[in-house]
């Protein structure tokens, strides 16, 4: 239950009423969420690669990502923002369908500039569709846990397609043709009586109900994306091949798929908290663990702590009010905005004082995100 105007509203629509939608529904609302992060990562893992051959040196790779998170970022708020008042299968099979093409024209990528482009018409349609469709799959019933963990999945396989197809242009087609897929299966969705009903939303409310989730949220992610920029490197120093280096990635995606089918059943405040307490030990972990059993455990963690930190936000956020498309737009919109300012960051401070330096940082901030969370883990409680 969440509080809204003094008040207490359902959490989530009524398994009774008309918003529950079937079964075979909600299951081919998370087939859609696994194909389109299957597209996401089948594409992204090789856009550095595929930069560098174009002759872009480590800043202009780093502008190519940042384009790609910006558009990102803007189109997941106004689109759904605009889903709260239009419905949210229009922006879904919109954003598929241009999502698709935007794969596809990657193909034309003959130089850096195109290239960034591309990557941000990529990013402005995957903005489109993602958090309309966060909203739908709430309001149809899903659990979000499981529709989380559909989507690392799709991380998962798209990983080993990458591996598999190697070839930028089959990955690009690839991702292509899974939005095509997913477009395919969303014509068969069908509205719930709240999209039907449309609300007429003031974006500031919804971004001041929720600010200390999102800020919360900001500073975790904010580190971890830092961390994550330079990892490998880090890894690598530490005398792990290439092929260690993916085990360890599969292992954290592995564990994400397993552990956020299971949490939609606790209390979505003490999940998130929890989330940025581990978070906090992974980073400082990283920092000091050299050995690889050790590191597979670290992974392991990691897997849980990113688990519960965004299942826990995201019903936080979702809970929060009528206002879903915009909550989940901004939500969508504050991970990228960390993915697009945290490389830069890493890589500044690797650059300066040290890889574990980035830890110890991501850990840092961590805790000061877990801290701006505690006020508003009281008024929701």
């Amino acid at each position: 239950m969440a509080v809204k105007e003094g008040r207490r509203v359902e959490a989530r629509p009524s398994a009774l009423g008309n918003d529950s939608l079937p079964k075979p529904h909600v299951l081919l609302i998370n087939l859609v969420n696994f194909l389109l992060n299957f597209a996401v990562q089948a594409s992204l893992i090789f856009i550095p690669l595929l930069g560098a051959q174009l002759g872009a040196d480590d800043w202009h790779i780093g502008l190519v990502g940042a384009s790609y998170g910006g558009a990102f970022l803007l189109s997941s708020v106004i689109s759904g923002w605009k889903s709260d008042a239009l419905g949210r299968l229009w922006f879904v099979r919109f954003g598929l369908l241009a999502s698709s093409l935007a794969f596809a024209a990657q193909l034309l990528a003959k130089n850096l500039w195109l290239l960034m482009v591309i990557r941000s018409a990529v990013g402005l349609a995957l903005g489109i569709a993602t958090a309309a469709l966060i909203a739908h799959a709430f309001e149809a019933g899903a659990d979000m846990g499981k529709f989380s963990s559909y989507g690392s999945l799709g991380w998962i396989f798209g990983a080993l397609g990458s591996a598999v197809l190697k070839e930028f242009n089959f990955l690009f087609l690839a991702s292509s043709v899974c939005c095509l897929l997913a477009l395919s299966l969303s014509l068969s969705f069908r509205e719930t009586t709240t999209e039907a009903q449309r609300i007429r939303v003031r974006l500031w409310p919804v971004i001041l109900r929720n600010f200390r989730i999102y800020l919360a949220l900001f500073f975790r992610h904010l580190g971890a994306a830092a961390v994550w920029i330079i990892l490998p490197l880090y890894l690598t120093d530490l005398g792990l091949d290439r092929s260690w280096i993916g085990l360890l990635w599969g292992v954290n995606f592995a564990v994400q798929f397993l552990v956020m089918r299971y949490l939609e059943r606790f209390e979505e405040n003490r999940v998130f908290a929890l989330g940025q307490l581990l978070s906090m030990g992974v980073f400082v972990a990283y920092a000091f663990v050299r050995a690889w059993p050790a590191l597979v455990a670290v992974q392991t963690l990691l897997g849980v702590a990113w688990s519960c930190l965004y299942v826990g936000a995201l019903l936080l956020v979702l809970r929060g009010g009528e206002e879903r498309g915009t909550a989940g737009g901004i939500f969508q919109s504050t991970l990228n905005l960390c993915g697009t300012v945290g490389p830069f960051l890493g890589g500044w401070i690797a650059e300066w004082w040290g890889y574990r330096e980035v830890m110890l940082f991501a850990a840092g901030l961590g805790a000061f995100g877990l801290v701006v969370a505690l006020p508003a883990r009281e008024q929701r409680a």
